[in-house]
């Protein structure tokens, strides 16, 4: 593994603090203040004013749960943020970081509206009420039904990630009589590649302007960009705005085109999580030592996103003689990780005369965890807040792999089989991503003022099965499964 000098002085840096907490000298435990959440007396993390103990106990783990206040008020915050600003925005939340019926609606009472990427999300999003003019489609490989649903439905916007994807929409355009409102899906040449877009250096997204402009089949409003995920630094917001609307001119310049909407897509970070790379892992395995957890003050704050991205555009729009767009924002992590908990329950603690660090084994693993294996995610012992944290863990999950690991190496209080464990930031891709291998996947309760609410069920082992065609007993008749033959498309 070769590293660059920063990197290596990162990590001496890191090492050095790894081997403090592994001492547990000159540290101590993050607090739950850091979530915005509390702990009542003995000791219980509370989440929405409701006891995680208690919510396990009633509900089973694993279970999901999303604190209300925390999410609505990490919505309203974002939403300050900008407005601070006094510039003209839109916010849609990214549907794909947590696509929870009971989770979307809190957002769209808050004002939200929905950035979708598959048919699938386009429908949940007229399911849920939203209205048409508050969604945006976006993503690669668009389905001929989706874009069908989307033009039929009037939505705001589809952001154009290709020429044959442009090709599509014309076609449907004219069959429908509709014509549908497009962005372009720009790569600016920062951040996510060019799977995502038309390149600016490649002249692939000049020559899409320059068929749009002979189009009348579609209307054009809008610019796109999506620079990642877990973002940490402002500057590069800063520099992908002002490459973008440098080409904003450009296109003004050459075909009369001058847009409206500059969507930044999302992307932003969230001071409580940390995306690994690969030499905090190799720290981590080697000196088996608990990684240090982030403090909450080596990611920009949504405020000092939002001024340094406004000053950008005034400056550059001035630059160029632009008028200042409508910026639209399409944040996901940033509103509701934090305001998210897994709760599990430990099941077996290995002989610790044998086991050096001891090992936890928890009845939730990365199949309802998966963002653990790219990212830290603080894990707390819910029922043990308070208490001295003094033993080595390595703490596991029940999947039948030795990749099942949600901390390699972490200091904890004295575990028992029974204790509450809370899986902190799970408000952002962990039900996106979960699955059911080998284990139904869990309930979601939403808890808001002490109070608490089932906005989804368990899964149970017939669910597992529906789409199965099968014999379940001797002298059953089997399921049927009816052939489906779908007619080609012809674009």
């Amino acid at each position: 593994m070769f590293l660059k000098p920063h990197k290596i002085r990162k990590l001496i840096s890191l090492s050095r603090k790894m081997r403090s907490a592994k001492s547990g000298k000159n540290w101590s435990p993050p607090s739950p203040a850091l979530w915005g959440m509390t702990a009542r007396v003995g000791g219980d993390l509370m989440v929405g004013g409701c006891s995680c103990a208690d919510l396990a106990d009633r509900y089973g783990t694993p279970l999901h749960v999303m604190d209300e206040a925390l999410l609505r008020d990490s919505y309203q915050r974002f939403h300050r943020a900008f407005a601070d600003q006094d510039l003209p925005f839109e916010i849609y939340y990214s549907y794909k970081t947590n696509p929870v019926p009971g989770i979307v609606k809190v957002l769209h009472e808050e004002g939200s509206g929905a950035e979708v990427i598959s048919h699938f999300e386009l429908w949940l999003a007229l399911e849920s009420g939203v209205n048409p003019d508050a969604i945006i489609y976006n993503g690669p490989g668009k389905t001929v039904e989706g874009l069908t649903l989307a033009i039929q439905s009037g939505i705001r916007r589809i952001n154009i990630n290709s020429f044959s994807e442009l090709d599509l929409i014309e076609s449907l355009a004219r069959a429908f009589g509709s014509r549908p409102r497009v962005g372009v899906r720009l790569f600016t040449g920062l951040g996510w590649g060019d799977q995502f877009g038309l390149g600016i250096e490649s002249g692939e997204a000049r020559r899409i302007f320059e068929k749009l402009a002979g189009s009348d089949l579609v209307e054009v409003d809008g610019i796109h960009f999506h620079l990642g995920s877990q973002i940490g630094q402002t500057g590069l917001y800063e520099r992908a705005a002002a490459i973008t609307l440098e080409f904003m001119a450009s296109i003004r310049d050459a075909f009369g085109i001058e847009i409206s909407s500059l969507d930044m897509g999302g992307g932003f970070g969230v001071p409580t999580v940390r995306v690994y790379d690969r030499g905090d892992q190799w720290l981590q395995e080697r000196l088996q030592s608990p990684y240090v957890p982030p403090t909450g003050e080596e990611i920009p704050s949504i405020e000092d996103f939002a001024g340094a991205i406004a000053g950008t555009i005034r400056e550059s729009c001035t630059k160029h003689g632009l008028e200042i767009p409508t910026l639209v924002f399409e944040p996901g992590r940033i509103v509701s990780s934090s305001a998210g908990v897994l709760l599990a329950r430990v099941t077996e603690i290995k002989d610790p005369r044998t086991q050096n660090p001891e090992i936890a084994i928890l009845d939730t693993g990365i199949n309802v965890a998966s963002p653990v294996r790219w990212e830290y995610h603080e894990v707390l012992a819910a029922t043990k807040i308070t208490a001295a944290h003094e033993r080595l863990y390595r703490i596991a999950g029940p999947i039948c792999t030795p990749g099942d690991l949600l901390s390699p190496c972490k200091r904890m209080p004295v575990l028992q089989e029974g204790d509450v464990m809370a899986i902190m930031d799970a408000g952002a891709y962990f039900t996106a991503f979960e699955n059911n291998f080998s284990f139904p996947r869990p309930a979601i309760v939403i808890a808001s003022g002490g109070d608490y609410t089932l906005i989804r069920e368990r899964e149970k082992f017939d669910d597992l099965l529906k789409r199965d065609c099968w014999k379940k007993k001797s002298g059953e008749t089997p399921r049927p499964c009816p052939e489906t033959i779908r007619e080609p498309v012809h674009r």
